[in-house]
C-alpha cells in the first residue's frame, strides 16, 4: 500500500517538473513580430488600364526598347517637266525632219530600183533593136566564141576520104546560162543513112556539140553577154574547119 502511494507521488512530481521545464523553454524563445500592411481594396473596371499601370512603373524597371535604324526612303522620280511651246515646236520639227529623211531614202531606193530595171529593159531593147553594123559585129564575136569552144570538143574529118565534101551543119538552142536547150539537130545533109563517111562526120559533129555543153563563155562575155536573144540560136557547119 505504501509502495503504491510512493510511486504515485514520484510520478506526479516528475510530471510537474517536466511541465515547468517545457514552459521555461517556450518562454525563452524570441517572439517574432509580424508587420501589418494595410491593403486598399479598389473596384476592378471592365477593362484593365494597362497603359496607366505601365506609366506608374519607375524608369529603371521598364525595359528600354531597342532603337530601330531609320529606313531610308527611296527617292521618288521627279515628275517630267511640262514641255514649253518652243520645245514642242522643236520636237515637231525634228519628227518632221525624220519623216522627210525617211521619205527621201525610200524615194532614192525606188529611184535606184527603177534605174536598174530601166537598165535591164534598155539592154533588152538594145539587143532587140540593134543596128545592122552593131548586130553584125556581135554575131561575128558570137561565132568566134562558139568556134573556139567547139575546137576543143570536135574531131576533124581531115583523116577521112574526100574530106572536102563532108560538111555537116548542126543547129542547137542555148539557155541563158549557156547550157543546151534540148538536143541538137542536123540541118544538112538531109539524107546520110547509106553514106558511111557522111554518117561518121555527122556523128563527130553531134558529139562535139554535146561535149562542149555548157557554152559558158557566151553569158560571161562583157560584149555579147547581155544579147541573149542574139546568141540563143546557133548554126554551126563542120567541115575541114568549123564555120
Amino acid at each position: 500500500m505504501r509502495a503504491g502511494v510512493l510511486v504515485s507521488i514520484i510520478g506526479h512530481v516528475g510530471a510537474v517538473m517536466m511541465t515547468m521545464l517545457a514552459w521555461e523553454a517556450r518562454s525563452s524563445l524570441p517572439e517574432h513580430t509580424l508587420a501589418v500592411v494595410p491593403i486598399e481594396i479598389v473596384d476592378v473596371a471592365a477593362e484593365a488600364n494597362i497603359r496607366a499601370l505601365a506609366e506608374d512603373v519607375p524608369d529603371e524597371e521598364v525595359a528600354p526598347q531597342e532603337e530601330q535604324a531609320p529606313q531610308e526612303e527611296e527617292p521618288q522620280p521627279a515628275p517630267a517637266p511640262t514641255p514649253t511651246p518652243q520645245q514642242q515646236r522643236r520636237r515637231q520639227n525634228e519628227e518632221f525632219n525624220l519623216a522627210e529623211i525617211s521619205g527621201m531614202i525610200n524615194r532614192e531606193r525606188d529611184s535606184g530600183r527603177r534605174q536598174q530595171e530601166g537598165q535591164r529593159a534598155d539592154r533588152t531593147q538594145r539587143g532587140a533593136g540593134l543596128g545592122t553594123e552593131e548586130r553584125a559585129s556581135i554575131e561575128a564575136r558570137i561565132a568566134t566564141l562558139v568556134r573556139q569552144e567547139l575546137q576543143h570538143c570536135w574531131r576533124t574529118v581531115a583523116d577521112m576520104r574526100d574530106p572536102e565534101r563532108l560538111r555537116v551543119t548542126v543547129a542547137f538552142r542555148l539557155n541563158r546560162d549557156g547550157s543546151l536547150n534540148g538536143q541538137p539537130r542536123v540541118l544538112s545533109p538531109a539524107n546520110y543513112t547509106f553514106d558511111p563517111d557522111m554518117n561518121e562526120a555527122v556523128n563527130r559533129a553531134m558529139r562535139a556539140v554535146r561535149t562542149c555543153d555548157p557554152y559558158d563563155r557566151l553569158p560571161d562575155d562583157p560584149v555579147v553577154g547581155d544579147h541573149f536573144e542574139v546568141w540563143r540560136d546557133q548554126e554551126v557547119t563542120f567541115g575541114l574547119r568549123i564555120q
